[in-house]
């Protein structure tokens, strides 16, 4: 019986280190990575207008703890930007068809408009990282849409924004691209 009990726990135990090695190199990149704020991360985000955000999205998104340049740095933010946008579109649609309030339903039909107007702004913007052109102009382009939607609620405020906030952090993406653009980082 104690043969058997140790020979248990022996197979056991052979079992379980690789899991103990594995949890440990977790937990240890784990925290590096808590604690990664490369110098540029550092750089991008300490001369951002938009700071806070700026690090709460390069300390989430895994591709910006490798960016070595601005133009990395522009093109990851272009891209996060760009899906965020179209979880806001998506949204939008969804709460402009499920409202019944035709009031309302106009206002949030207008917004729409806004955003999709603003797909085309998204593919200009990555024209101008590719071929280096303008991304000032272009977020500004970009940014009307947003305050023309934002701007419907102000005349209307009797008109619930279900939308505030995502149109907040999409004005964010676009100062951290403008952001970026204005660093004095190398290229």
């Amino acid at each position: 019986m104690r043969r058997s009990i140790s020979s248990s726990s022996s197979s056991s135990l052979v079992l379980f280190l690789p899991y103990m090695f594995l949890l440990s190199f977790d937990l240890c990149g784990a925290n590096l990575r808590a604690n990664a704020d490369t110098q540029l991360i550092q750089k991008v985000c300490d001369g951002s207008t938009v700071k806070d955000f700026c690090y709460n999205i390069f300390r989430n998104d895994s591709y910006s703890q490798w960016a070595t340049t601005k133009y990395n740095f522009e093109d990851i933010t272009i891209q996060l930007a760009y899906s965020n946008y179209t979880n806001i579109h998506r949204k939008i649609l969804t709460v402009t068809l499920n409202e019944t309030n035709s009031e309302f339903r106009r206002i949030y039909r207008s917004c729409l408009h806004q955003y999709i107007l603003l797909k085309s702004d998204f593919e200009n913007l990555i024209y101008k990282l590719i071929f280096k052109g303008d991304l000032n102009e272009a977020v500004q382009n970009a940014s009307s849409h947003i305050f023309t939607c934002m701007g419907y609620f102000t005349q209307f405020s009797n008109v619930p924004n279900p939308f505030a906030h995502d149109n907040e952090n999409l004005i964010y993406f676009f100062e951290l691209i403008r952001g970026i653009y204005f660093s004095p980082l190398d290229s």
